[in-house]
């Protein structure tokens, strides 16, 4: 493995629930000795990605990501118009809505709205979605050119919940199924009693999607009538997203 690749392993073992780290936990964690991950939290502070907590020597993200956080955002400024869109969303349905982007191997979310009422499905900031579980994944494969399924597809599948599809005729089925209807739906495929549903948009002429925007309900509520409410809903989200991120949306949802 390149040593790019085993430090963006290394950041990735930082999340909401452990965001400070040990090193003998982090070479457990990513599988390298404790020299090897040593040298690359050493590589990592000289250059502001990861710094040390001095009062218990674990190790948690640095001030770095911030700066370019901040040159992503002057650049492509998709989370505020995301943030936006979802907030909207949300007020129209009165469900859980939240926007995310392909990684290299899951939909990540970067923008989330939780309506003010009890009984919603919760969600945590930076969640990831593997591609063969949730709608924004199957939404995103829908949509996506044929090389870029194929990678996806050839990705290891682990079955969430007894309702994950993980063998690849059916799950090729479910993403054909999506393509013709043009949003996808998942039920109790990552979480029992949770059902989501989800459609693509797009950058200017990009072939590939530039995410998902995504409504999350309790499964028990998402009857055909409401899914056909909710798609709706979704068309209009994904024409404001599209014109606000480029001037102009492509509508070519199918």
């Amino acid at each position: 493995m390149k040593t790019v690749d085993k430090a963006m392993r290394l950041l990735r073992q930082f999340t909401l629930e452990q965001p400070e780290i040990g090193l003998s936990e982090l070479a457990r964690m990513t599988g390298e000795d404790k020299a090897v991950t040593r040298r690359l939290l050493v590589a990592l502070m000289e250059n502001g990605f990861i710094e040390q907590n001095p009062e218990t020597r674990k190790y948690f993200l640095g001030s770095g990501f911030l700066s370019l956080a901040r040159l992503r955002e002057a650049s492509v400024p998709m989370v505020r118009a995301t943030q936006i869109v979802a907030r909207w969303l949300s007020g129209v349905s009165d469900e859980t809505v939240h926007v995310n982007v392909p990684g290299r191997t899951s939909m990540t979310t970067v923008a989330y709205h939780l309506p003010p009422r009890g009984n919603v499905i919760n969600l945590k900031p930076a969640e990831r979605y593997p591609y063969h579980a949730a709608s924004s994944g199957l939404a995103y494969l829908a949509r996506t050119t044929p090389e870029r399924q194929a990678e996806i597809l050839a990705l290891p599948r682990e079955r969430l919940t007894p309702a994950t599809v993980i063998d690849e005729p059916t799950l090729r089925d479910l993403v054909a199924q999506a393509r013709a209807q043009g949003y996808a739906v998942s039920r109790n495929t990552v979480e029992q009693g949770v059902a989501g549903v989800a459609m693509a948009f797009f950058l200017e002429s990009a072939t590939d999607p530039a995410g998902t925007i995504s409504i999350t309900v309790p499964e028990a509520g998402l009857t055909p009538d409401r899914e056909t409410e909710l798609v709706a809903l979704l068309r209009r989200a994904v024409r404001n997203l599209e014109t606000a991120l480029t001037g102009r949306s492509r509508s070519s949802v199918l």
